[in-house]
């Protein structure tokens, strides 16, 4: 079995090589590829993925499964290993029986397509035509479907999707915990517009990128970003990419008249990285040394971006450097009102830059679009409306272009259906996380004001980062919280912060 193991675990660092190649290759297309390099690089991508998927589906995959005990009704293996290694092989027997049932071909043609797709995103979403992108996405859908049909799924094709993101996420599920959610943040939204809104002029008036990129290294060494291991470059869309265990690699965008834009980009994205460089070294290169599941990942990225990043025992210590890194752009502004209009809730078209009130609202009406269009009740080409009326219903506004509407996410171009409830889901984990937090290690205000985040990033590498796929989801959240994902602490946050930002 030790012999069969190391096998294995080679097998799955090879993978994990290819994957690394892979998210290179898409920083690249994202940040400095010469627009004609297109054609050239889509091939590069097809290339790689179909390496990648021959590999993990060898033929010699299965042998080595069944010496170390593994089945589908017993896929932690021999009882007799230990307790790692059996997660391990749980974690790596999920990713491999997912990926033997997809047609290399299909896995080959879905990877070209992807980088012609997020091409004619952007050239959609920059000239707002959404009859460029059209066509592409008829493709990822279809390619979704075909994915779920490889796959197999529960009582619907976008059972198998979710589940893909989030492991045992069924629509059934989703719909249960977005109502109870949505009822919640509408109440909350309606105790907002009830009292006098908050002015966010401040935050409006023109910035120099060079000042807001001044404050964005500032953000990410302080709150245990390691330089060394990572860059930032400016992207339309701020992501985070893993190259290697010691390449973690985020972007972030400047709007010269929203530099509060920038500040959330780089602290959501900070975090993000914080948690990849965070996952399990002896388990580096393998399934196992992947994240929990892209919620908890996004729980990361959220926690850093709004419990901290949005917090005024933050602002208290960070409020100075943030004046002098802008200067003269808001030296009339007091630290009262900077907090505030930084906290502002107001229904808007992007859901990156939307309010923590209203941004889940955000992620339901896309995963309630992204529903009908798998179980054909949506075509399309009727998604432009399908979103208005959407937004509308729930947020109260109608985008006046598609790039304030359906063009605005990357996340359809790359086929990634199935992602976005994990946005939503991650903000009910973050809450959760921060009593567990809480409870250990007292109110985290004087850690946030002096600027001690060593005490905050040591209780998560030590109960989710280094976890890393070890567990499931649903069992990380009941080991670290002791009960199972509710949306309640999170709506008992939002509302006790925001009775003090609004004053009800």
């Amino acid at each position: 079995m030790k012999d069969a193991l190391q096998r294995l675990k080679a097998i799955d660092s090879e993978c994990h090589l290819f994957a690394g190649i892979n998210a290179l290759l898409g920083w690249d297309q994202e940040t400095y590829m010469p627009p004609k390099g297109l054609d050239a690089r889509g091939e590069q991508l097809a290339l790689i993925e179909g390496l990648s998927h021959e590999r993990l589906t060898g033929p010699d995959i299965p042998a080595l499964l069944a010496s170390l005990g593994v089945s589908e009704q017993n896929p932690m293996g021999d009882p007799s290993l230990d307790k790692d290694t059996r997660s391990y092989l749980r974690a790596f027997y999920r990713m491999w029986s997912r990926e033997v049932k997809l047609p290399g071909d299909f896995v080959r043609e879905r990877a070209k397509a992807v980088s012609l797709s997020q091409a004619a995103w952007a050239d959609a979403r920059a000239k707002n035509d959404f009859s460029l992108f059209e066509p592409h996405l008829e493709k990822m859908i279809g390619y979704a479907k075909r994915e779920a049909a490889y796959l197999g799924y529960g009582e619907r094709p976008y059972d198998g999707l979710l589940d893909l993101y989030e492991a045992g996420l069924t629509v059934q599920e989703t719909r249960q915990i977005f109502s109870k959610l949505k009822a919640g943040l509408v109440s909350l939204l309606a105790k907002i517009g009830s009292r006098p809104q908050v002015d966010d002029c401040a935050l409006k008036r023109s910035c120099p990128i060079e000042k807001q990129e001044a404050f964005s290294r500032h953000l990410m060494p302080l709150l245990g970003y390691d330089l060394e291991s990572g860059r930032l470059d400016p992207s339309a869309h701020p992501f985070t990419t893993s190259i290697g265990e010691d390449d973690i690699r985020i972007t972030t965008r400047y709007l010269e008249n929203d530099f509060g834009s920038s500040i959330s980009s780089t602290i959501h994205e900070t975090g993000h990285a914080l948690y990849e460089l965070g996952l399990p070294r002896a388990w580096a290169r393998t399934v196992m040394g992947e994240a929990c599941s892209t919620a908890v990942h996004e729980s990361q990225s959220r926690f850093w971006e709004n419990i901290v990043g949005r917090s005024l025992p933050f602002w208290k210590g960070q409020f100075p450097r943030l004046k002098a890194d802008l200067s003269p752009v808001i030296e009339d502004v007091d630290l009262e009102g900077f907090y505030r209009a930084f906290n502002k809730v107001e229904p808007s078209y992007i859901r990156v830059d939307a309010d923590e009130v209203t941004y889940s609202l955000h992620v339901i009406l896309r995963f309630e679009l992204e529903s009908d269009l798998m179980e054909g009740r949506l075509k399309v080409a009727d998604l432009p409306s399908a979103w208005n009326l959407k937004m509308k219903e729930l947020l109260g506004i109608s985008p006046p272009s598609d790039a304030l509407g359906c063009l605005q996410d990357i996340h359809w171009s790359m086929g990634a259906v199935g992602y976005f409830p994990g946005y939503a889901l991650g903000n009910l984990y973050a809450a959760q996380f921060t009593q567990a937090m809480v409870a250990e290690l007292g109110p985290l205000e004087s850690y946030l004001e002096t600027g001690n985040f060593t005490p905050i990033l040591s209780w998560l590498r030590r109960n989710i980062h280094e976890r890393g796929a070890g567990l499931l989801p649903s069992e990380l959240v009941k080991e670290v919280c002791g009960s199972a994902l509710s949306h309640e602490p999170f709506l008992d946050y939002l509302n006790k912060k925001y009775a003090g930002v609004y004053g009800f």
